[in-house]
């Protein structure tokens, strides 16, 4: 999941904050990258798949990431440029504020983090690509509630702003709590659905094409 909020409702300090740790981290690893450049055209499909499926609406106010996906494929270093090229260019479509880029590439990136270290770990334990990808998965996007969850209790802002529309039209303050509630069991479900789909394409991929996978 990731945060869908326009330009003018986060404090300065926060999205400012975002963009710094990001765009550091962007800095820090690009030493790890500068002798990986034929990786790329794989970060270029991952990255279109994701735009592809952000677009897609899952019936309720969310929808596929595919970050799990390119967290397992691209690994930890990759899959943060992935996660900014993506952000900012759903960003510049009008996906919610230029402002908020940092800290969705924070989120989506730490989806992709966790499913590559638990996809790395389960596949010591287990044989069935399907079955890793799909645990991994769910598990890194449950965790990515609690961030986004954290994000909006620092940010002193309104929970009722980060809701869309047709899921809480008022606008009157509720509390993170109440916001907690109306996300989660959301989040849960999308994070169901992607999971499932995430195991489909990575064993699918190690059926096919086993040397995509690390």
């Amino acid at each position: 999941m990731h945060i869908h909020i326009p330009d003018g409702v986060l404090p300065v300090w926060l999205w400012l904050s975002g963009y710094g740790i990001s765009l550091g981290l962007l800095l820090l690893l690009s030493f790890k990258l500068k002798n990986d450049w034929k990786s790329l055209p794989k970060v270029s499909m991952i990255s279109a798949l994701m735009l592809i499926s952000m677009s897609i609406p899952l019936g309720i106010p969310t929808h596929i990431n595919l970050s799990t996906l390119s967290g397992i494929l691209l690994g930890p270093y990759w899959s943060l440029v992935s996660s900014f090229v993506v952000n900012l260019l759903l960003a510049s479509m009008g996906h919610g504020g230029i402002t908020i880029v940092g800290l969705n590439t924070i989120v989506v990136w730490s989806e992709a983090l966790a499913s590559y270290f638990l996809f790395s770990f389960f596949k010591k334990l287990m044989k069935n690509y399907f079955v890793i990808s799909s645990i991994s998965s769910f598990i890194a996007l449950t965790l990515s509630i609690g961030l986004v969850v954290s994000i909006v209790a620092i940010s002193n802002v309104n929970p009722a702003e980060f809701l869309h529309h047709h899921v809480h039209q008022t606008k009157e303050r509720i509390s993170v709590i109440t916001f907690a509630s109306i996300v989660t069991p959301i989040g849960l479900y999308g994070a169901f659905i992607e999971s499932i789909i995430t195991g489909m394409i990575v064993s699918y991929i190690r059926r096919t094409k086993p040397n995509l996978l690390p």
